[in-house]
């Protein structure tokens, strides 16, 4: 397994994981690999959790057994993959291994390390990375949750505020109950929670994200009024973190522009549009956001017995990744200016590993990347969305000859103009590197 990185003093660095041995490949400024290098963890039998870099360095978070103890740990590297540090973060004693997840905040100065017991209880830390401290931890135990059930999201700040989002009744039968249950834990260990209703709707597709500059929780979703297979209209919340009970939250059905360019002018409004996913959310400075949503669906067909099936009698899975729609709303929840970005993308049995698009933000504008078509040969697209909402469509390079294949939902931005994205073809694996 791969985990790229970054780039690193002006080199770009990929960190493999072996399963025994740790490894990192190390590329100059025109992408040339210029060295490897083993890097030693506190055990060679450690579980690596996640890779957390900084603008001078990167560190590796993971753990390791010590005869009954299991040790949580952090390893800090100099660029040149030299071990500069390493800190325990936490001990336990006598326990089967959890499985742990990592969130780190926007600003990557603070990660979150959790783990869930029974599917009712977490177990939650925060350690500051600056001070390779602890700032906080503790046990949280809503009343009445299932876990795969309720769980929405969590979310870190940079100020190392935790928000736990656990959906309820989110059912035709009981959506006058339907709502939000939103727990937090303060950067001084202070908790509490608030609820959120969803006013008689229900919720078919939602994200929460959190804004830095303007101190508050945000979600941008779509709702459903009878049917949850199909989507009515969009919602936004804005719950400013120091008065929750002070939330916005607004709801507005799709019109038939939207609607019509989406599904074909014969398309009936009332009965909504299905195949959308909230991809992204975007941050305006002014506390509103750009909502970004895709339309995809996956069909599988064939089988045993099935003539649609392939020769092994495996079902085939075909994926559709198609137009991206984006939304930009004010902060008291109104609609600034709504687009439709066409595209049409189809692979089968690929798991859609190149299609959907890769998001590079710029100061002046957002710039959406994909595959035209998903084949190695291939013309690679770009969406150009300004601040105002006029966009324009350009080409950006073609892969003819070039034995490449992109995969931007993997692309990492790398720069204000600069990004990396892989590709990978059969057991090959290239790093692209494009700059504006």
């Amino acid at each position: 397994m791969y985990d790229f990185i970054g780039k690193i003093k002006n080199q770009y660095l990929i960190f493999h994981n072996k399963g025994m041995e740790f490894e990192i490949k190390a590329f100059d400024k025109d992408l040339y690999a210029s060295w490897d290098k083993e890097i030693e963890l506190e055990k060679r039998r450690s579980t690596v959790l996640g890779i957390v870099p900084t603008k001078d360095d990167f560190s590796v978070i993971y753990t390791c057994r010590k005869k009954r103890k299991l040790n949580l740990l952090i390893s800090r590297f100099s660029p040149a993959a030299n071990l500069l540090d390493t800190a325990t973060i936490k001990t336990y004693s006598n326990v089967l291994t959890p499985s742990f997840r990592v969130i780190r905040s926007e600003d990557k100065t603070k990660l979150l390390i959790y783990h869930i017991k029974e599917q009712k209880k977490m177990e939650a830390l925060v350690y500051d990375l600056e001070t390779m401290k602890i700032l906080w931890e503790r046990k949280i135990v809503p009343k009445d949750m299932s876990y795969y059930e309720n769980f929405e999201q969590f979310i870190l700040s940079n100020d190392g505020d935790l928000f736990v989002m656990l959906q309820k009744e989110n059912k035709k039968s009981q959506r006058k109950k339907h709502l939000y249950e939103i727990h937090q834990v303060t950067a001084d260990n202070q908790y509490g929670f608030f609820s959120i209703p969803m006013q008689n709707h229900l919720t078919y597709d939602i994200l929460f994200s959190y804004d830095n500059k303007n101190k508050s929780l945000v979600a941008a979703g779509l709702y459903s009024e009878k049917n949850r297979g199909r989507a009515n209209g969009y919602f936004f919340m804005n719950i400013p973190s120091s008065s929750p009970e002070s939330h916005t939250l607004t709801f507005e059905a799709f019109d038939e522009e939207v609607v019509d360019k989406l599904l074909g002018k014969k398309a009936d409004v009332e009965k909504g549009i299905a195949d959308l996913d909230v991809q992204e959310i975007v941050h305006r400075l002014d506390g509103g956001i750009l909502m970004i949503l895709e339309r995809n669906r996956i069909l599988e067909r064939g089988g045993i017995g099935n003539g649609g099936s392939n020769f092994n009698n495996r079902s085939i899975v075909d994926y559709y990744f198609d137009d991206v729609i984006v939304f930009s709303i004010h902060p008291d929840g109104k609609t600034h200016w709504k687009n439709v970005l066409h595209k049409k993308q189809y692979s089968q049995g690929d798991l859609a590993a190149y299609s959907s698009y890769f998001l590079l933000k710029t100061p002046a504008n957002l710039r959406f990347i994909f595959n035209d078509e998903i084949k190695p040969e291939n013309t690679v697209s770009e969406y150009v969305v300004k601040g105002s909402g006029e966009f324009e469509r350009n080409s950006v390079l073609s892969t003819d000859d070039q034995r490449i294949q992109l995969r931007f939902s993997e692309a990492l931005q790398v720069g204000s103009r600069e990004f990396v994205v892989p590709s990978i073809m059969r057991t090959k694996m290239k790093l692209i590197r494009v700059k504006y």
